[in-house]
């Protein structure tokens, strides 16, 4: 796990680097060594910058950047799970190994005539670079886009660098302005659905394959690779202890996330037929913190699982008032971001960096198996003609008990839309009438056009509508929200994020079997969760309901929230992407009790100090103003 940043040009000063090294600003990705390469040719000039993560083969031989200009140079961010079988392969080939490293793997294999098919035989999370001895540039993401990959262009269109972060991009003037609409999802969603980024001139690269291009004009991509289709796998019990014994390899110590819930509790339950003990970490919340809001409290059943399973439990005492982190949480994410969910699991890396370096999470479960609540939704939905829903929505419009009230609304507005539309609607914190009030200037379809795009290509191939929504969380709420804040938290810390349930085998599984068969109405990944009793988690995990990060941001909003609103309502983001008036509504019906906005609340103020940090000329004083509140709460 590593970060590298790679600059472009026409021609350099061959033989040192031609800028100062740019991976200082993303040091964190690798605290253990870094390197440089100045490559070039008669009209081409490429730097590469590296940064290490030590986590696989220690010694200084597999630092990077990797090879040498008479063969090809190599930078890579990530992990070969099945590294030692490659390695058996191409031995087999005559190829000769100086290391014991997944890097140089991956640098032979890519070297080889049929490296495309070889490719596909990959299993692992990556991101890559590597530049050929005349220019050429090879650069792609693993199949689910674990790994990030940002590509920077000019106005002409001509590529000018790649990274794994934004920051180093930003910092060397290559990012452009800000992107309105990017910021305008990041509020809708609260995530930015790739390729975009938040910067103009900033695009994520497609996940789940490679692209070329030539010098010297690094102008027009050509597909190299594309992930091929996988033979479907029936059996999701050996797909997922497969995966695991593969992900649980390191030289260096690994740790457990676990939550105690069905996920994490499974990944518990095969580790230690792999032997292994701890650490295992889990979250409560920090014992000085009361609030009226009631959330699930994920400690007892984490207590629970590490006593049945014998792990050593290290529990860390989480920070919920998150409101007082949002300027933190900005900085992480680098795009227009406003997930809470993140805010936790900063703190759960930091506090297991002392005593583990790699970390296995349950995330992507969710999306792979349709475990959460809008595919029963949609699942009902299309069993409805079409005839019948407007009139169904109107029963909906009937008052409902308080917990049910935000539920049955949603469900009404869906009721009101095509199919093509519930891609969007069931993630979307606004509706469609909202929006436009709230933002005249960056239009509905503008904020929805990935999610049509998508979602329109599978129903126009026969697709049901839950296919279609699940195809559009995994090409983009996965990379987008889970897989981004899964990468920026962690490595964040320095420390390598592994998730075992996205391994090859388990996606191979789940995509073995149609939308439908994942689960059943009530019973979110039926499937998976069959599957996980089967393996040995208990009847009380496999039964507990499904529970995100219990931050009492609601709550936090309602007592907070007309101070802080009195300050962040004069954000520029106010003039310039949303109407003004139109959120003091919004934020209204929250405090005053009228509706409950909390996260859409919270997500106006993420997009108040992302505008005012990234396109307002590096203005503080939203942030400062949420320090300000900091202080107050801890005096």
């Amino acid at each position: 796990m590593c970060g590298f940043v790679v600059l472009l040009g026409r021609a350099g000063r061959h033989g040192r680097p031609a800028h100062p090294d740019p991976c200082t600003v993303i040091a964190h990705r690798g605290p253990d060594a870094g390197g440089h390469a100045d490559l070039g040719g008669q009209n081409w000039h490429a730097e590469l910058h590296f940064r290490r993560l030590a986590v696989v083969d220690l010694a200084p031989r597999s630092d990077q950047p990797f090879g040498s200009p008479r063969r090809g140079t190599l930078v890579y961010n990530g992990e070969i799970y099945n590294a030692p079988r490659l390695r058996e392969l191409l031995r087999k080939r005559n190829v000769t190994f100086t290391t014991e490293g997944d890097t140089e793997v991956l640098y032979e294999l890519l070297l080889q005539p049929d490296a495309p098919h070889l490719l596909g035989q990959v299993d692992g999370m990556f991101a890559f670079v590597l530049v050929l001895p005349d220019g050429e540039v090879r650069y792609g993401r693993d199949r689910l886009g674990v790994k990030p990959l940002y590509e920077a262009a000019d106005a002409a269109g001509r590529m000018t660098a790649l990274a794994s972060e934004i920051e180093p991009l930003r910092v060397a003037g290559l990012t452009g302005d800000a992107d309105p609409v990017a910021v305008a999802q990041g509020a809708m969603f609260l995530w930015t659905p790739p390729p975009r980024t938040g910067w103009q001139r900033v695009r994520a690269v497609p996940a789940g394959t490679v692209l070329s291009r030539r010098a010297p004009g690094y102008d027009e991509a050509s597909t190299w690779w594309r992930a091929p289709a996988l033979a479907p796998a029936a059996d999701v019990g050996a797909a997922v202890r497969e995966s695991i014994a593969r992900q649980v390899r390191a030289d260096v110590k690994v740790g457990l996330l676990l939550s105690g819930g069905l996920d994490s509790t499974w990944l518990g339950v095969e580790l230690r037929r792999e032997g292994f003990t701890g650490p295992a970490f889990a979250a409560r919340p920090r014992p000085a913190v009361a609030t009226a809001e009631p959330f699930e409290d994920d400690a007892p059943y984490a207590a629970r699982v590490a006593r049945r399973l014998g792990l050593r439990l290290g529990w860390v005492d989480l920070d919920v008032d998150v409101l007082r982190r949002i300027p933190e949480l900005v900085t992480t994410m680098e795009l227009p971001f406003g997930d809470p969910a993140a805010v936790a699991l900063m703190q759960l890396s930091r506090a297991a960096r002392a005593e583990a370096t790699v970390l296995l999470s349950g995330l992507g479960v969710e999306e792979l198996f349709l475990g959460y609540e809008r595919y029963q939704a949609v699942l009902l939905l299309q069993r409805f003609p079409t005839w019948t829903r407007p009139a169904l929505g109107a029963v909906t419009r009937v008052p409902a008990p308080r917990r049910y009230r935000g539920r049955a609304d949603k469900f009404g507005r869906l009721l009101q839309l095509g199919a093509l539309d519930w891609s969007w609607a069931t993630q979307a914190y606004y509706s469609g009438r909202e929006w436009a009030a709230l933002s005249p200037s960056v239009g509905l379809d503008a904020v929805t056009e990935r999610h049509r795009e998508v979602a329109g290509a599978v129903l126009a191939a026969g697709g049901t509508p839950l296919a279609a929504l699940a195809e559009c969380d995994r090409r983009l709420f996965l990379p987008g929200l889970n897989l981004l804040y899964g990468d920026r938290a962690s490595m964040r810390a320095s420390v390598e994020l592994r998730v075992p349930f996205l391994g090859e085998p388990v996606v191979a599984a789940a995509l073995g079997a149609v939308a439908e068969e994942q689960l059943r109405l009530g019973d979110g990944k039926a499937r998976f969760r069959a599957a996980a009793v089967a393996a040995g988690v208990p009847e009380f995990v496999a039964r507990r309901p499904k529970t995100g990060f219990g931050a009492p941001v609601r709550s936090l909003l309602r007592e907070h929230g007309d101070r802080l609103w009195a300050e962040v309502r004069r954000s520029p983001l106010f003039e310039d992407v949303f109407d003004r008036r139109t959120a003091d509504r919004l934020v209204a019906e929250h405090v005053h009790g009228r509706c409950d906005r909390g996260l859409a609340v919270f997500g106006l103020l993420c997009a108040a100090v992302w505008w005012e940090r990234y396109a307002a000329g590096g203005a503080q004083r939203t942030a400062e103003v949420l320090s300000g509140y900091e202080a107050a709460v801890v005096a």
